[in-house]
């Protein structure tokens, strides 16, 4: 991303926090941008480490409230879990589905928008109005169980 694309961004969510009634804050913008950079979905632990390297005394209950705020004006979404491991924030606002490892947590994106969602209309006679699905996947062989170190390539599990 160009220093100017981050600019117009940075000067977006101030805008919009303001609209929601919100003020825009360092360590809301921190948070933003430490999801941003992660490139992914990260935990909210995992924002917290990346934004103390830029704000030190930030506590993590500010990094939960931030992201909180975030996705309450619609500048991030929190990832849906069905299953026991922390919660991911998105920074993707279009629909899309996601894939989240049962043993580490980590989440990747599925953009096929089709997945599911018209078979389960077509055979109830459903309109979708929306949709969120999230398919539990087993990574690589070299996933060691532990998010801050999992890899998104490699060959599948062999059982």
């Amino acid at each position: 991303m160009n220093l100017t694309a981050h600019k117009t961004d940075r000067s977006g969510l101030g805008e919009v926090l303001r609209q929601r009634g919100r003020r825009m804050t360092r360590q809301r913008q921190a948070v933003y941008d430490a999801v941003i950079a992660t490139g992914g979905h990260p935990s909210a632990e995992q924002v917290f480490e990346r934004v103390r390297r830029q704000l030190p005394r930030v506590s993590l209950a500010t990094v939960y409230n931030s992201l909180e705020a975030l996705v309450d004006c619609g500048q991030l979404s929190r990832v849906p879990r069905t299953d026991h491991g922390p919660a991911r924030y998105d920074p993707r606002r279009d629909a899309h589905h996601h894939a989240r490892c049962v043993a580490c947590s980590k989440v990747w994106d599925i953009d096929d928008k089709a997945l599911a969602v018209r078979t389960v209309a077509a055979l109830r006679g459903f309109k979708p109005v929306g949709y969120k699905v999230e398919v539990l996947i087993e990574c690589p062989t070299s996933c060691p169980g532990d998010s801050r170190v999992c890899v998104s390539t490699g060959p599948a599990k062999r059982r």
